[in-house]
């Protein structure tokens, strides 16, 4: 099932359905780990908030080394399975065993060095599924517009995955009268439900196209490569920025919604409103971004993000009725942010081979999650910051003033600065249309001279 590019058929909607499955589970674990995870270390573990702050944001400093790392690994593969899908497939059942430990197996009181090696070791293989997966993204379809609707595929798959987490922490917290760490429970067995049966699909129904195996670089080499390449650069910044803000709002959602807004029992359920309506944006971002283009569309989800981040200041607390439409429409701007960058980032790829001769996906979509995973390295420390100022998830509401006003000032204020600094930043960016048309063009033209 591999193709050389330029032969390789046109993607069917069913083919392109089935390359997106595995983002369902693999997008879905990213909510857990940043929204519910966190807490359910603090809480039901009984793990200070210190330690919770250490293994999240070392697990996330780690990837800084190590996703670069596995994406030239998985450049350099050759097999005749294909090399992201035998990466796909090799990585899921390691992802499986390791998922079963930190949602279900840590036991209450468990050291923190334990627990710190099964998140580190979780996150290293779920960044080779994602990375294989990403970079089989970019390859799939060639095209400016192509890449957008693979990985707007992919995004909504990984939301539907969102979104099938959220209502089932909903549905055990409200139905049920269920505790976090029910929820985590019941998110664990379902992800491991569905990881084998989502990459079975991709890898059994998806064709590779089949590219030569790219040099290697040594780590002085790949940092060289990626300072140097400027494009790569404007879309690294405000996918950091952007993943700053998630995670620093993620991090303390429920928190926030409990304890600021006094939602004690329906935290859970606005989360999943929120991230429908995410689901239900998808559409609007990928027609914004085949109308403008991809980067005008990017700074108009990271603009209305800012807008509707500002205006939870005034949501009544209580208030279910009137606070759940507006989180709707707040919801919107989540689809936007992760299929642009990416989508960038593919076009990216081209002009670096362009220049080099070597396509390497795998290394540029490694240092895209790095930048990703670093910014939502915010989530944890904004744990250590609330520490710092007396707040204690014990006291619930009965927190200090001061601790609160900390409270909302981080799951606030600071995504708002940084959502428009995203949007600044990616002003006059150049890889438009016309322009990666250009690049494949004599990318194609390269090729042709070389057979």
């Amino acid at each position: 099932m591999t193709d050389t590019p330029r032969t390789a058929p046109k993607t069917s909607a069913l083919e392109i359905a089935a390359f997106a499955a595995p983002a369902a589970p693999l997008l879905a674990l990213s909510l857990p780990v940043i929204i519910f995870l966190p807490p359910h270390f603090a809480e039901h573990l009984g793990l200070p908030l210190w330690a919770v702050s250490a293994i999240f944001l070392g697990a996330r400093l780690f990837d800084l080394a190590i996703d670069p790392w596995i994406g030239g690994v998985q450049d350099r593969t050759e097999h005749s399975f294909g090399r992201r899908r035998f990466w796909l497939a090799a990585s899921a059942p390691v992802l499986m065993i390791l998922l079963w430990v930190v949602f279900l197996g840590l036991p209450q009181g468990v050291p923190p060095l334990v627990a710190g090696i099964a998140v580190f070791a979780m996150y290293l293989a779920y960044a080779s599924m994602m990375i294989a997966h990403l970079g089989w993204a970019a390859e799939l379809q060639p095209t400016y517009h192509g890449r957008t609707h693979v990985l707007g595929a992919v995004q909504v798959a990984g939301m539907v995955g969102q979104v099938l987490m959220l209502v089932l922490a909903g549905v055990v917290a409200q139905g049920f009268g269920g505790s976090n760490a029910d929820a985590v429970h019941v998110m664990g067995w379902t992800l491991l439900a569905l990881l084998p049966l989502c990459t079975w699909l991709a890898v059994r129904f998806v064709r590779e196209p089949h590219r030569p195996p790219q040099p290697h670089l040594s780590l002085g080499e790949t940092l060289s490569t990626l300072m140097s390449n400027k494009l790569a650069l404007r879309v690294l910044l405000p996918d950091l920025l952007l993943g700053v803000a998630q995670g620093a709002s993620g991090g303390l959602f429920l928190f926030y919604f409990q304890f600021v807004l006094r939602f004690e029992n329906a935290a859970q359920t606005l989360l999943a409103i929120y991230f429908i309506a995410g689901l239900l944006g998808v559409p609007i971002w990928w027609w914004a971004a085949r109308r403008f283009g991809k980067h005008v569309a990017l700074q108009g989800a990271l603009v209305f993000g800012s807008v509707t981040t500002a205006g939870l200041l005034f949501l009544p607390p209580g208030n279910f009725l009137v606070v759940a439409p507006l989180m709707a429409i707040a919801g919107l701007a989540q689809g936007g942010g992760v299929l642009l960058t990416r989508a960038l980032m593919a076009d990216v790829v081209d002009e670096d081979e362009l220049r080099t001769g070597a396509r390497r996906s795998g290394l540029y979509f490694g240092v895209l999650l790095t930048t990703s995973k670093l910014g939502v390295a915010a989530g944890p420390l904004t744990y250590a910051v609330l520490g710092v100022v007396g707040f204690a998830p014990a006291l619930g509401a009965d927190n200090s003033a001061a601790a609160l006003g900390m409270l909302s000032f981080l799951f606030i204020g600071v995504p708002v600065a940084l959502y428009l600094a995203a949007a600044i930043s990616l002003y006059g960016y150049p890889l438009d249309e016309k322009a990666q048309a250009k690049l494949h063009a004599a990318i194609e033209a390269r090729h042709a001279a070389n057979d």
